[in-house]
């Protein structure tokens, strides 16, 4: 089967229209109709009306994508085309899908392949709506983990010391010999801005110099865009400045503030010395480089970047910054996201208020 990749349709909308009727897509009543078109033309117009988006990011369209080739493979493997399916074929990629996946991941697979069918029944490539019989595997809020219990739940998150020891060990997992000052200074800031800031991954690689800035009272903050293209700014701290400023240093780059510069922070330094080129760095190398930190201090194999996440805003609710404060700057978009965070916070008061009631 050949690797499938999104293309985003930039047609105008009358383009779009003229197509549709040339291609005979759209029924008396201009409804549109894909009774009678193969699974290849489906799935481009299932992407270019209900996926692509000018707000998505890299990382959002790659794990789309990856969800399309889940489902090409499994009905192709079983010679069952995407026009075929029914009843019995959904029900057989939701159990494959709750068997072969952690509960995170199979909800997510199968919530795209819920909007696929949906679609699918809208435009009448589908007879009937088989979304009916989808059923998601539940997943907990926040920073629990699905994967099976062993002696307890496992939060997806780090204590401070664990943090610690794998923002430093970030710095001796570079084996490279050629630009090691650089490696170094790069890596130890991705790990200072992922446990002191709270931002996403694909938040962190998307920052430019210019996404630095003083705020009025001459505080250093940085102005990020999330999910949705929402923008939100976060106060950087004075460990993390230090770490910034040093690592613009270990590039030969200016560390004057520029608000108007557009050239990625982090980027690719091996190709940036061979051909002068700043190519944004990839989440790839962001989760290998945390990967090979935790692997070298024998860590939580689970543990990936956006752990760190988790940990700030638990450690940001333990420091008594209020709730709502916590919820601006993380970026959630409702702030009972951001309570389910207190609830491990318990554990910590429980062990004190025993105490005060005298007992040892």
């Amino acid at each position: 089967m050949e690797e499938f990749e999104l293309s985003p349709v930039k047609n105008s909308f009358r383009q779009l229209k003229e197509q549709w009727e040339e291609a005979e897509l759209l029924d008396e009543d201009n409804n549109l109709n894909l009774k009678h078109v193969s699974d290849e033309e489906f799935i481009q117009l299932f992407f270019s009306m209900r996926i692509i988006k000018k707000s998505l990011s890299p990382h959002t369209i790659r794990s789309y994508n990856q969800d399309m080739k889940t489902i090409l493979s499994f009905f192709y493997e079983r010679e069952i085309t995407l026009k075929s399916i029914g009843f019995m074929e959904v029900k057989l990629f939701n159990e494959e899908m709750m068997n072969q996946y952690a509960n995170r991941t199979a909800a997510r697979k199968l919530e795209f392949f819920r909007r696929m069918l949906e679609f699918g029944h809208a435009t009448h490539f589908y007879p009937s709506l088989y979304t009916t019989w989808i059923e998601k595997p539940s997943i907990a809020k926040g920073h629990y983990s699905d994967k099976e219990k062993q002696n307890r739940t496992e939060y997806r998150e780090l204590t401070d010391r664990e943090a610690q020891v794998i923002v430093n060990a970030l710095e001796s997992v570079v084996r490279i010999r050629q630009h090691e000052k650089e490696f170094k200074a790069r890596n130890r800031l991705m790990g200072m801005l992922l446990y002191m800031s709270g931002m996403r991954s694909s938040e962190l690689l998307s920052l430019n110099w210019g996404s630095f800035r003083e705020d009025r009272r001459g505080n250093l903050v940085v102005d990020v865009i999330g999910k949705g293209k929402k923008e939100r700014t976060i106060p950087v701290f004075d460990d993390v400045k230090e770490t910034l400023f040093a690592y613009r240093q270990a590039l030969n780059e200016s560390t004057e503030l520029s608000p108007f510069d557009t050239e990625p922070l982090f980027y690719s330094i091996k190709e940036y010395y061979r051909t002068g080129e700043k190519n944004r760095l990839s989440y790839t190398t962001l989760y290998r480089t945390i990967k090979s930190a935790v692997y070298k201090v024998k860590g939580n194999a689970s543990i990936s970047p956006h752990w760190f996440r988790h940990t700030f805003i638990t450690n940001s609710l333990a420091n008594d910054v209020p709730l709502a404060v916590v919820k601006q700057v993380v970026g959630h978009s409702s702030i009972a996201t951001t309570n389910v965070y207190l609830e491990k916070l318990q554990e910590d008061t429980v062990y004190d208020a025993f105490r005060k009631s005298g007992y040892r």
